[in-house]
C-alpha cells in the first residue's frame, strides 16, 4: 500500500509506515535463543502486557507462551536477554527510521513487549494509555521476529485513523473495558478499511499514537506470532496520556546514547504486595464504578506524597 511518497508524508497521511528487513536476522536469532533457553521454560512470575498482572508462563499445546511479556528491555533477572532486546530497540537503523518519520533527532524508549503467540489485542489507540504531552507525537513499532503466517492472527492498523477522534463518555474515559467496546464498535463499522500486512522476519511497522490498531483472531493455534513492540517518545516531549493533566514522572536509563524508561517497582520486582496491587488495578480498570473512585484516590495519594 505504500507509494512513492516519502516515509514521513506517508506516515503523516496514513498513520503508519513499514520498513522492510530493518532488523538483522542474526540479532533476532540471538534474542530467540535466549528466549527459548531462559524465558520460556522459566517458573518465575512475569508482568504481562496482555493482562497487566503478574503471572507464570502458560504454555499452549503447540509449545508457545500464551501471555505476552511487558517491558522486556528492563528484566533484572535476565540481563543478557534484556541487553539483546535493547540492542534491537536502539539499533542505529531503528533510530534513523524514527527520525525519518518524525524529524526528531532523538527518541526515548518508553515501553516494550514480546509476543510468542497472538493474544488478540483489542482495537485501540495508544494515546488513551500513553502518549506525548502535548498529545499525538508518541509512536510505536511492531517488530516481526519470524515470517508471520496469515492464520496466526496478524497485526492490523486502520489507515488514516490517526486523524480520527473517538468521543468518549466518562465511563469510557476511566474504564478499559468500556473503552475497548467503543473502539470495537468503530472498528467493526470500518472492517473493509482494516489493513493486516504480511510481515516477514526483520520487518518493522511503525504507527502513530492516534492510529487504531490491534490483532486479528488466531485461525490456527499451531502457528506462533513471535514479535516485539516498542513505544518511542520524541525526546523533546514529556510523557503522559490523552486525559493526563500533568506529565508522568519518568526515570531513565541510557543504552548506547538512547534513553530508555526504567520500569516502576510494581512492574519490575515480583512480590505478594506488587501482585496484589496490580491485581486490584487490573480488576478495577475493567469496572467503571471501581475505576473512577480508585483513580481519584490515587491522585490524592500522589499529591500527598508530593508534599512530603
Amino acid at each position: 500500500m505504500q507509494t512513492l511518497q516519502t516515509p514521513q508524508k506517508y506516515y503523516d497521511a496514513n498513520g503508519y509506515y513499514i520498513f522492510r528487513k530493518l532488523i538483522p536476522d542474526t540479532l533476532i536469532d540471538q534474542l530467540m535463543e535466549r528466549y527459548q533457553a531462559e524465558i520460556l521454560p522459566s517458573d518465575n512470575y512475569f508482568f504481562r502486557q496482555s493482562s497487566t498482572r503478574w503471572e507464570k508462563n502458560k504454555i499452549s499445546e503447540s509449545g508457545y507462551c500464551q501471555g505476552s511479556f511487558l517491558n522486556i528491555h528492563d528484566l533484572e533477572k535476565y540481563p543478557e536477554f534484556s541487553e539483546i532486546s535493547k540492542k534491537i530497540f536502539c539499533l542505529p537503523e531503528v533510530r534513523a527510521a524514527l527520525t525519518q518519520l518524525t524529524e526528531s533527532p532523538n527518541h526515548n524508549l518508553m515501553q516494550s513487549m514480546l509476543f510468542d503467540q497472538n493474544t488478540a489485542t483489542p482495537a485501540h489507540q495508544d494515546w488513551y494509555y500513553l502518549d506525548s504531552m502535548p498529545n499525538g507525537h508518541m509512536m510505536a513499532g511492531w517488530f516481526a521476529l519470524e515470517d508471520i503466517h496469515e492464520e496466526a492472527g496478524r497485526f492490523f492498523v486502520l489507515p488514516k485513523s490517526n486523524h480520527v477522534t473517538v468521543h468518549l463518555n466518562e465511563d469510557e474515559k476511566s474504564s478499559k473495558a468500556t473503552y475497548e467496546r467503543k473502539l470495537k464498535e468503530y472498528t467493526d463499522a470500518h472492517q473493509d478499511e482494516i489493513y493486516a500486512p504480511a510481515l516477514q522476519k526483520g520487518d518493522v511497522l511503525f504507527w502513530n499514537s492516534r492510529t487504531i490498531h490491534g490483532a486479528l483472531p488466531t485461525i490456527n493455534p499451531q502457528y506462533s506470532r513471535k514479535s516485539l513492540t516498542a513505544h518511542y517518545l520524541p525526546s523533546q516531549y514529556q510523557s503522559g496520556s490523552l486525559y493526563a493533566k500533568v506529565p508522568s514522572e519518568i526515570d531513565y536509563g541510557e543504552y548506547e546514547g538512547m534513553k530508555y524508561r526504567v520500569i516502576p517497582t510494581r512492574q519490575r520486582h515480583f512480590s505478594i504486595k506488587t501482585k496484589l496491587e496490580t491485581d486490584f488495578w487490573a480488576y478495577a480498570w475493567d469496572r467503571p464504578y471501581l475505576a473512577r473512585p480508585a483513580l481519584a484516590v490515587k491522585k490524592v495519594v500522589k499529591k500527598l506524597k508530593g508534599k512530603e
